[in-house]
Formats: C-alpha cells, structure tokens, sequence
C-alpha cells in the first residue's frame, strides 16, 4: 500500500509530465487540422442546438428553460463518459511506455484525466454562451457548483483507476463498460430533468450519475442541487477511493506483465 501511495504522491506532484503529455496528445489528435479541438465543440454545440428545439417540443418546455439545462447536462456528461470510457484504455494504450520505462503508473491516469480536462474546457465556451444568452446562471450558487464539480472528479479519478487495472487484465470489460454508459446516458436526467419523471424517483436516487449531474448542473441554472446528492456521492467517494486504492495496490507491480 506504502508503494502505491508514493506512486500517487509522485504522479500528481510530477503535474508538468501528465499535463504536457496531455496536451501534447490532444495536439497531436487535431494536427494539421485548422479549427483543432473546436471541432468538438462545434459538434456538441450543433448537438445541443438540435436536441434542444426538438425534445423542447416534444416536451412542450420552453427555450428559455430547456436549453440551459440540456447544454449543461450534456457538456458535463460527455465528461464523464469521456473520462470513465477512456480510463479502461488508459494502461493498454499506454502500453508501450509502462512496458519499457519505470515511470508512476498513477501518471496515466492523471494524464488521461487532464485531457478530459481540456475538452472540458473547450466545450464550457458553449455553457458559458447559453447561461448568458438566456439569464439563467447565479453567481451566489457558483461555489456549490465547484464543490459539486470537485466531488466527481474525486469519483471519476477511483472510478478510472479501478477500472484502468480491471480492463488491463481483462480485455473485454472495456466494451462492458462502454455498452453499459450507453445506456446509462438514457436512464440519466440529461435530455430530461428529475422533475420530469416523478413516477420513477426512486430510479434516480439509486443512480449515482443522476446525483453527480445534479450537483454540477442545478447551480448553473439557478437552482438548489438535492442534499442527498451530495451525500450519496460523498460517500461513494470514499468507499469507492479505499477500494480502487486497494485494487491498485494489489496489482501495480502486475500491471506492466499485463500490458
């Protein structure tokens, strides 16, 4: 456990190494391309455009309502997913570094993450512009959003790990995982809000990517995130950070065989 804890220690204090890698990388994806990671930004923002007007009119919301709340959940989610779908590639893409170099394996993940950042970064633009279009942000309820945003990341960072060391050593659980977000994103109030499906309530308490969306997106629109939210994924931060942290430890020194 002492050994992986340094790993970690170490990873994160080398920020310089994961963050110029991460950005090295997400150059290298967009080279010779003129509008570069815009791209996807542009493809989110037509995205959220067209979803907005027809689910809008399916659910007979207005603009004003519907879009910050659309654009938001979407944006985030596709953080998410991202960071979690490519989390248990993370080892096996790094694959040819871990086999040949003695560096943190904790590096990749934080890496991985940073890149996820970035993209994050780049789509917060199509956020920023909806919130002050339709006037909906409070600066009051900002800070619950960075906590709120703090909090998943902590969840994500576990999540990715465990999932990182799992798909190392069996291949197919990434399509698990991958077929498995697909259908989460449908049972996630992303196109639509909690409200929405009264009926089902209990479905969303039992879902923590309902509390994580939750807890980032209600801020941004003016509203108050439910307190259970916070608590269910306080909790699973901390359940879910010993197990990855006890996995890690177990199968560190293994991980470079696997690769």
């Amino acid at each position: 456990m002492k050994e992986s804890l340094t790993d970690i220690y170490s990873s994160i204090k080398s920020w310089h190494l994961w963050t110029t890698l991460g950005w090295l990388e997400l150059r290298q994806r967009y080279k010779r391309s003129i509008v570069g990671p815009f791209w996807i930004t542009l493809s989110m923002a037509v995205l959220i455009i067209a979803l907005g007007v027809i689910y809008g009119e399916l659910f007979k919301l207005e603009v004003k309502e519907y879009l910050p709340m659309l654009a938001v959940g979407l944006v985030f989610w596709n953080f998410i997913s991202g960071v979690i779908n490519e989390g248990c590639v993370t080892f096996i893409s790094s694959s040819s570094f871990i086999s040949q170099l003695p560096t943190k394996k904790f590096i990749y993940i934080m890496q991985m993450l940073w890149r996820n950042f970035m993209m994050l970064c780049h789509n917060i633009v199509i956020v920023i512009g909806v919130l002050i279009i339709f006037n909906v942000f409070s600066l009051k309820n900002f800070p619950l959003f960075i906590l709120g945003f703090m909090i998943v990341v902590v969840n994500l960072i576990w999540i990715a790990t465990l999932f990182a060391v799992i798909s190392v050593r069996f291949r197919d659980f990434p399509q698990m995982v991958m077929s498995f977000m697909q259908v989460v994103f449908y049972i996630t109030p992303i196109l639509f809000s909690g409200t929405m499906l009264a009926k089902y309530s209990l479905l969303l308490k039992l879902n923590p990517f309902a509390w994580f969306i939750e807890i980032i997106r209600s801020p941004l629109v003016g509203k108050m995130p439910e307190l259970y939210c916070y608590y269910n994924s306080i909790i699973l931060a901390c359940v879910g950070t010993v197990i990855s942290l006890i996995t890690f430890a177990k199968c560190r020194n293994r991980i470079a065989y696997w690769v």
